[in-house]
């Protein structure tokens, strides 16, 4: 699971356009956005000011009460006098207007989603409940991420955006991204309730993000990846933090930890097939004196007892040795699906560890007897 914004995206949104409701002066719109935005530290925040043209400090507001962005309200604004402005997500706005009766105008609803369908984040600045019009934010995606997600999806891995815009928004930036799946609107229990369900389907999940918001399910999550750039809370709530700021970074970490398992499992599996097959090769030679009946199974025909178990500890004072490049190089890693993975070291090694040992000991074996 993978947080949008600051995640899969670059994270610095830039306001691009003031879409004012009909009817609503396009200037008192642009007032009220830029006030909305007087206290707000955010690179959006930032941005509605820059393309407002206005020193907010040019309008004469008196005691203004500023309300910060909160997950659960999804919104922010300012309050001073009798005027009460808030911007915010389409869905959270919509809520708030209807509740006091008020009706949300159609083409505003338009505005949001023609912002949407193009990748844009819409947030909406309403007056006194009434709504002035939409500013479209725009993020960008950071390069080569779809490509990198391709190779996690080949590793057996499903990638999940989790998003707090709406779903139009959500689902052109996960095609573009190249997820598997996508969670529009998503609040802070949205994302903890997902990573439970996944869990106790006896799935692993890991979790990145960069928010306050995503600390509980970074905390959650079988992993917690948190980006550098991220809030104190996500780094201390996460197992790990990601200094170069770069989610595709979940390949490395299962990369790493695959090539680790996959290099315990398949010098496992070569140690079992080999003795498998050395006990196989040297108890007939052993015992076929006092237990005739092992002469069928004794197919490797060894010189004599003493050279078979000379043979064999011959043959591993030499795999041993040849064993450990492996082991501390670890087993090459490719981006295929654990079963296959399981097939090909088990075909490789297993195989591979029953048949090098009987090739080995009858050669030396050959060696052996010329001396014995």
């Amino acid at each position: 699971m993978l947080d949008k914004t600051g995640t899969i995206t670059i994270g610095n949104r830039k306001a691009t356009h003031f879409y004012p409701a009909k009817g609503i002066d396009e200037k008192h719109f642009i007032q009220c956005a830029v006030l909305s935005s007087m206290a707000d530290e955010t690179p959006e925040g930032k941005s509605i000011v820059e393309l407002g043209g206005v020193n907010p400090s040019n309008y004469e507001v008196e005691n203004p009460k500023f309300i910060k962005f909160t997950a659960e309200t999804r919104s922010s604004g300012i309050d001073f006098g009798t005027t009460h402005i808030r911007k915010g997500a389409y869905d959270a706005i919509k809520a708030m207007v209807e509740k006091v009766g008020n009706e949300f105008p159609i083409t505003t609803t338009n505005d949001v989603n023609k912002i949407s369908i193009n990748g844009g984040t819409p947030l909406v600045v309403i007056e006194n409940n009434v709504v002035l019009g939409a500013i479209e934010l725009q993020d960008i995606i950071k390069p080569g991420i779809q490509e990198r997600f391709e190779r996690l999806r080949k590793m057996g891995v499903k990638t999940v955006m989790v998003t707090g815009d709406n779903p139009l928004t959500a689902k052109y930036i996960a095609e573009k991204a190249g997820v598997d799946d996508y969670i529009a609107e998503a609040r802070p229990e949205d994302k903890l309730e997902y990573i439970r369900k996944e869990q106790r389907t006896g799935k692993l999940v890991a979790m990145m993000g960069d928010g306050t918001n995503d600390a509980p399910a970074l905390a959650q999550a079988d992993v917690g990846v948190a980006m550098n750039s991220g809030t104190q809370a996500a780094k201390e709530a996460g197992n790990m933090v990601d200094l170069d700021n770069d989610p595709t970074k979940l390949i490395e970490i299962v990369e790493i930890g695959k090539q680790l398992l996959m290099t315990r499992g398949t010098l496992t599996t070569f140690s079992i097939a080999n003795d498998v097959a050395k006990y196989f090769a040297i108890v007939p030679a052993l015992f076929i004196l006092s237990i005739p009946a092992l002469q069928g199974l004794n197919i490797m025909n060894l010189h004599s007892p003493e050279s078979a178990i000379l043979s064999a500890v011959i043959f591993n004072a030499i795999i041993i040795p040849l064993l450990i490049p492996l082991a501390l190089k670890g087993v090459a890693y490719r981006p295929i699906g654990a079963s296959a993975l399981l097939r090909r070291n088990l075909f490789v090694y297993g195989v591979g560890g029953i048949i090098v040992p009987f090739i080995g000991i009858k050669i030396i074996d050959l060696l052996v007897g010329l001396f014995i």
